[in-house]
């Protein structure tokens, strides 16, 4: 997961990782973690969910 690729789109979308995770259904505990570095590759259903909430493809968080 490029991490800061995704920091850089919820930054454009004005999407907290509060909404973020409301919207996802993800804990924000765990989004965090992604955030952070700390969960290096979530699994294929959680990339699926942001990259659906972010309205970006699957590409664009994790590449």
């Amino acid at each position: 997961m490029n991490t800061e690729k995704l920091k850089e789109i919820m930054n454009l979308k004005h999407i907290s990782i509060y909404q973020l995770s409301k919207e996802t259904g993800i804990s924000d505990s765990l989004l965090g973690k992604i955030l952070s570095g700390k969960v290096k590759n979530p699994r294929i259903d959680t990339v699926k969910k942001i990259a659906n909430v972010l309205d970006v493809s699957i590409d664009d968080v994790v590449i």
